[in-house]
């Protein structure tokens, strides 16, 4: 389940579609995404939203509650509980999530760092609907845990532990819940790659997936004997696994994409026979491996501003989970104004228009001076790891999508100039909200 779009009716994804091509009015958001505050309990070096988490920012249960009365009346299907802060971090979590299970909104996907997966906790989010947990373990052994997080070494035994009761409690509830473990690879840790698979088999969880660090902010970069040896480490893990469990491997420091595919490939040209013929056989007739396939010939563009609202601890709506940190990203504040009133609003509609004109432009946009809210990340192909998340295997969408992009027509001159607003510089950034203590 990603994003909720599997939630989503043939006629709500046709109003996407729509709303794109300009044939419709804009849908409401399916899923939020919402930092409920941002304050963390422990300090990863990489963590590309520390500098968001200076102001102890939190919102209140009453604003919550309120949130979630609109969002029930708005018709948003799921919340992402993640984003700037751990989103476990608050001596009312399990309530908050109950509340959401009341009115019959499901937790599309709780990301955690595991060291609060409580099994009162865990209990409350099968109880309330959740489709996934996925828990930042990151490191295979706790020296390594400790460097990367900034935190005891202590916490990496306790929430290992944690993810095996989560998981001894789906087995016990029957919960229809994906417990996930991602590891992420960078030059100080890669050689534990075989590690981490053996840590994520004495979990129990249902699967795991390898990412590399993403490039946020200067750290070490990996050498290119670094990146053969890291790719040599994961083609043992795959010769063990074969796509049982592991999800995939993604890396974002460098373009590799076509290298791990070619490891994948080597592997399984080395596998035995039977475990061919059954990746073979899996190939011909898994429809999503037939899907991923067709779709490489299809448009793939940023759909973020049809679909989900991002909220951040002080209230902000900001423009994606990515961006979220960028002053350019707010679009309104809930402190201020309704989700309905901000996702109507005229700093959404620039977002919109700014999105639709990459589209038109075939992702193709040399400059971005004139823009107010999107960034050159947005229109690159592999620049940003949520892009296409959610849909990216929903080919009969993917397809009428790619028509509508195709019939867009090119806009003339510089981009973003014709847009509605003032094109001579960026629209006035709202001031945060006053945090609430």
């Amino acid at each position: 389940m990603a994003y909720s779009w599997e939630h989503l009716t043939s006629v709500e994804k046709a109003a996407v579609r729509e709303a794109i091509a300009g044939d419709g009015p804009v849908p409401p958001p399916r899923v939020i995404e919402i930092s409920w505050q941002d304050k963390c309990n422990i300090d990863c070096f990489f963590c590309s939203t520390s500098e968001i988490r200076s102001g102890n920012f939190e919102l209140s249960p009453a604003r919550l509650e309120a949130l979630f009365d609109e969002m029930r009346t708005m018709g948003v299907r799921g919340v992402r509980l993640m984003g700037g802060g751990e989103p476990l971090f608050r001596k009312d979590a399990r309530q908050l999530i109950g509340m959401l299970g009341k009115r019959g909104i499901r937790i599309t996907d709780v990301t955690t760092n595991g060291v609060l997966l409580t099994e009162p906790v865990v209990r409350a989010l099968f109880a309330a609907g959740c489709d996934q947990i996925c828990v930042s373990l990151n490191a295979g052994e706790a020296g390594s845990y400790a460097a990367m997080m900034q935190t005891s070494a202590k916490n990496f035994d306790r929430v290992v532990a944690n993810v095996r009761r989560a998981s001894e409690i789906k087995r016990e509830t029957g919960a229809d819940c994906l417990i996930k473990v991602q590891f992420l690879l960078y030059r100080d840790n890669f050689r534990d790659l075989p590690e981490m698979h053996r840590l994520f088999l004495r979990t129990g969880a249902d699967r795991f997936w390898l990412n590399g660090l993403y490039p946020v902010r200067p750290m070490p970069t990996m050498s290119e004997e670094e990146i053969g040896e890291m790719l040599r480490l994961y083609e043992g893990i795959l010769a063990q696994d074969y796509f049982q469990k592991l999800e995939g491997f993604s890396f974002w420091e460098s373009s590799i994409a076509a290298r791990i595919q070619a490891s994948a490939r080597a592997v399984f040209a080395r596998a035995p026979l039977s475990v061919r013929a059954r990746w073979k056989a899996r190939r011909l007739l898994d429809r999503k491996a037939r899907r991923a396939r067709q779709a490489t010939a299809y448009h793939e563009f940023c759909l973020v501003g049809w679909y989900s609202m991002t909220i951040s601890a002080n209230g902000d709506a900001v423009t994606c989970c990515i961006l979220q940190d960028h002053r350019t990203a707010v679009l309104g504040n809930v402190h201020r104004s309704g989700l309905s009133e901000i996702w109507n609003g005229s700093a959404y509609a620039r977002f919109r228009a700014e999105l639709t004109e990459i589209m038109a432009r075939r992702g193709e946009v040399d400059g971005f001076d004139d823009a107010c809210h999107v960034e050159s990340l947005c229109a690159r192909k592999d620049a940003c790891p949520n892009r296409s998340y959610y849909w990216e295997d929903d080919l009969g969408f993917r397809r009428r999508f790619h028509s509508v992009v195709e019939k867009m027509p090119a806009p003339v001159g510089e981009p973003f100039i014709n847009l509605p607003g003032d094109a001579s510089r960026r629209l006035p950034v709202l001031r945060p909200a006053t945090p609430v203590r």
